[in-house]
């Protein structure tokens, strides 16, 4: 998609200003969406402990503190180091806020309060302030003191228990979806409440759990057994129902719960004509409660096919169905290929990197990668000096005193 004439220069969030006090994934995820469409995004590291996900996962010595994983969430941010336990730091990112749209932070509940930066100091600072905080727990509750990890979330929730084994055996997903989920609530009610401001309403706090978020997320299809109060279902989940089929030289994912015109395409596709007629299997209903039935004949035929003409032959009959892709080949997929899903930008310390783009494309106000993934304190001075006039002889006085680095 490109950008249409007279569009305005960057994306919809376009003179919108972050300061990002949050730190590893739950708030800085959802910060790099902002960026990602225009925001201004500071990201406020503290002086004398970067934040741990510059350390976490697949890192190069020479990248200086840009893992895989921070140059993904960080990029189109800048970032400052400030000691805000000190009184002049504190001060600093105060003047900081005082002109900003957005702060966020996921701080465990309380902290910030003690730091002097919570909703009460920084609304009466600026009134039309958006501020964010986000936790694992909440702000009150008999786990509200708890220190969260994507974990710890998942088990609080059920999540290992939906991914439970052909043994019984609980499993967590392998990914942290706790995390990221959290942070797509995070950007979303970010620009809702900046709508609502634009309407009139002010600044407002808002507060997001990863709990919250979870389960929220988890509920549609994972707790269909647990909607009705006043009657008592045994429906079968979804991921018994839907799974994996072995073929000649891999897996596939053919879809048997799509619709009835779908189903007996599958069925004449794969020559069984028996299991297009069984009353059992008509209707969406019908399949979601035999899934299991389905999946043992389903799993007859697979394995008679390689997985590139098991998902041809499944595409020509119009029936929904994919190879199970490698990373690798994910990567390398046409359709991810076409689409300009996976991107590469060259980092001046990681070198040449991957990552996937902005998923939401705009007609007219274009998302561009603008900046890379900052190193540690990589714009202390750029921000300090250009939006707070701290001088040159200031700054130097400030980090030999440790305040900024």
């Amino acid at each position: 998609m490109t950008e249409q004439a007279g569009a305005p220069a960057g994306g919809p969030l376009t003179g919108i200003r972050v300061i990002d006090l949050s730190a590893v994934v739950s708030g800085p995820f959802g910060t790099s969406i902002l960026a990602d469409q225009g925001a201004d995004v500071i990201t406020v590291e503290q002086a004398h402990a970067p934040d741990i996900v510059r350390d976490t996962g697949a890192l190069v010595e020479s990248a200086q503190g840009v893992s895989a994983m921070w140059a993904s969430l960080n990029r189109n941010k800048r970032s400052i180091a400030l000691n805000l336990k000190d009184q002049r730091g504190k001060d600093l990112v105060l003047e900081l806020i005082r002109d900003a749209d957005v702060v966020v932070q996921n701080f465990r509940p309380g902290a910030i309060e003690r730091l002097g930066l919570g909703w009460d100091v920084l609304h009466a600072l600026n009134p039309e302030l958006v501020m964010c905080s986000v936790s694992g727990f909440g702000s009150d509750g008999p786990y509200s003191h708890r220190p969260a990890f994507d974990a710890i979330v998942q088990s609080i929730t059920g999540y290992p228990m939906v991914q439970v084994d052909d043994q019984g055996e609980p499993q967590l997903m392998a990914t942290i979806v706790a995390d990221k989920v959290t942070s797509l609530n995070v950007a979303q009610a970010v620009c809702a409440a900046l709508v609502a401001r634009s309407m009139g309403h002010g600044g407002q706090h808002i507060e997001i759990a990863m709990v919250d978020a979870s389960i929220h997320f988890l509920w549609l299809e994972a707790m269909w057994n647990h909607t009705y109060v006043d009657h008592e279902t045994d429906s079968p989940d979804l991921s018994a129902v839907c799974k994996l089929f072995r073929t000649v030289d891999g897996w596939a994912m053919v879809y048997p719960l799509g619709t009835d015109a779908q189903w007996q395409g599958l069925c004449a596709a794969l020559h069984r004509p028996d299991l297009a007629s069984d009353a059992r299997f008509a209707g969406l209903h019908g399949r979601i409660t035999y899934g299991s039935e389905i999946n043992q004949e389903l799993e007859l035929e697979t394995v008679k096919y390689t997985t590139a003409a098991l998902v041809k032959l499944m595409d020509d009959a119009d029936v929904p169905a994919a190879p199970v892709n490698s990373r690798e080949e994910m990567i390398a997929d046409p359709h991810v290929q076409h689409r300009g899903i996976v991107q590469e930008s060259v980092h001046p310390t990681a070198g040449t990197i991957r990552s996937a783009r902005s998923p939401a494309l705009f007609s007219k106000t274009t998302s561009v990668n603008s900046r890379h993934a900052p190193l540690f304190g990589e714009h202390t001075d750029e921000v300090l000096s250009d939006l707070l006039a701290v001088s040159a002889d200031d700054l130097v006085t400030l980090r030999s005193d440790g305040v900024i680095a």
